[in-house]
């Protein structure tokens, strides 16, 4: 009898991120759609389940990472992924507030089981890294048709049941999760010695260093403080654009094209833009030179401004539509910008504190300010929710012209 052998990491890997981006938007295409007409949430509850995701993922960091860390890297993506599959199922199978909000929560917390344990299992089974690079773009690239993919699966599957993307999602990263029981290898890994674990008392430690070189750090303070606005004003918007659209428009139908085709036409022609623009910034603009990620990310902001307000305001399905793919492009496009923009003003000994200072300054605000905004949403109109939203960023921009001034003195 042949004994099975397990393929090797590259293929896994590969196969795992094209497999899990395919599910996940097999199940996001349609989940806000689902929320609101199969069961029937406001814009209070909209945002109250973002509110409760974030917060699972606030809670549970650091706790998971420390099983990636200590225990098993394949153990870690095994157990997120069920979370995350059992999640979605649940919410497909009962749509209830509570019921969803329990599913929110099981992702959030199956989120933090695979945040950085594919990069860090990948370095692990390779010798010393070597390649890692090329096979994280190689990913990326496998990532974007995954996605696209799982557009066109939700589309197809909504038309018969909206509940139905949800399921299948759930039930594809179940799937994945049974897989790698089966296939995903370990062993380069080595569990962190007892004597070499950090200790929650270092922990703080450490995070407090890093917050004490944040606070005298004036550009570094200027970048939590933009994180602080992003997140307060993508919040309303991420949870209430389709409500929004749902309530103020009449979907034409050219070509037989239904709402629910729409908002995969919209999801797709998001990711292609923002792919081929990438692409664009990546050669057009050095974004290694100091000054080139402020300058880009200020022209990003204030698009991101205009693009919501005009969103918010616009009585054309063809305006809004258009601005709501600009407003996510701008979004996606610029986070790989920032995030070399903070490399620029960080040393490695603290990278890593204040990538995560920004993480939960963008999480705060989306938990402090996020209900608040839904309530506004309620007690006026959706439409001046989303004003609100655009509103939100403007303090951004002063943040911009402040720190570019810094640097012509």
């Amino acid at each position: 009898m042949t004994r099975y052998r397990k393929p090797g990491p590259i293929p896994v890997y590969l196969g795992m991120v094209t497999w899990g981006n395919m599910a996940f938007m097999t199940w996001a295409t349609m989940s806000a759609v689902y929320r609101i007409q199969e069961a029937g949430l406001d814009p209070v509850q909209l945002i109250l389940v973002g509110t409760v995701l974030e917060t699972s993922i606030f809670l549970f960091e650091v706790p998971t990472g420390v099983i990636a860390d200590v225990h098993s890297r394949r153990l870690s993506l095994i157990i997120g992924y069920a979370l995350i599959g059992l999640g979605l199922v649940l919410e497909g199978a009962l749509p209830v507030f509570a019921t969803i909000l329990v599913a929110q929560a099981m992702w959030g917390i199956g989120f933090t089981f695979t945040s950085g344990a594919r990069q860090a299992w990948l370095a692990d089974e390779l010798e010393d890294g070597i390649g890692a690079g090329q096979i994280f773009l190689k990913g990326a690239q496998l990532e974007q048709i995954g996605a696209l993919a799982g557009i066109a699966l939700s589309v197809v599957l909504a038309t018969i049941s909206l509940a139905l993307p949800l399921v299948v999602g759930g039930i594809m990263f179940v799937t994945l999760a049974a897989a790698l029981v089966v296939m995903m290898p370990e062993l380069g890994f080595n569990p962190t010695p007892s004597t070499n674990r950090t200790s929650w008392r270092e922990m703080r430690t450490t995070f407090a260093a890093g917050v004490t070189t944040t606070r005298t750090h004036p550009v570094l303070m200027a970048i939590i403080a933009i994180e602080l606005f992003a997140g307060a004003s993508s919040e309303p918007f991420d949870r209430l654009w389709t409500l929004h659209m749902l309530e103020i428009f009449e979907f034409p139908s050219p070509w037989g094209l239904n709402s629910l085709a729409w908002f995969g036409v919209i999801g797709a022609g998001a990711l292609l833009i923002g792919t081929i623009l990438t692409w664009f910034i990546r050669r057009m603009f050095d974004v290694d030179e100091p000054r080139t990620p402020r300058r880009l990310l200020a022209v990003t902001n204030a698009s991101v401004i205009a693009s919501t307000l005009v969103f918010a305001l616009s009585g054309s399905f063809a305006l809004a539509v258009s601005m709501v793919i600009a407003t996510t492009v701008l979004r996606r496009i610029s986070e790989p910008v920032a995030d070399v923009w903070l490399i620029q003003h960080t040393e490695s000994a603290y990278r890593a504190t204040v990538f995560s200072l920004r993480g939960q300054a963008n999480a705060f605000a989306q938990v402090a300010l996020g209900p608040a905004m839904g309530v506004l949403a309620v007690m006026t109109t959706l439409r001046t929710a989303l004003v609100g939203a655009s509103t939100l960023l403007a303090p951004s921009q002063v943040i911009y012209a402040l720190l570019g001034e810094r640097q012509r003195n």
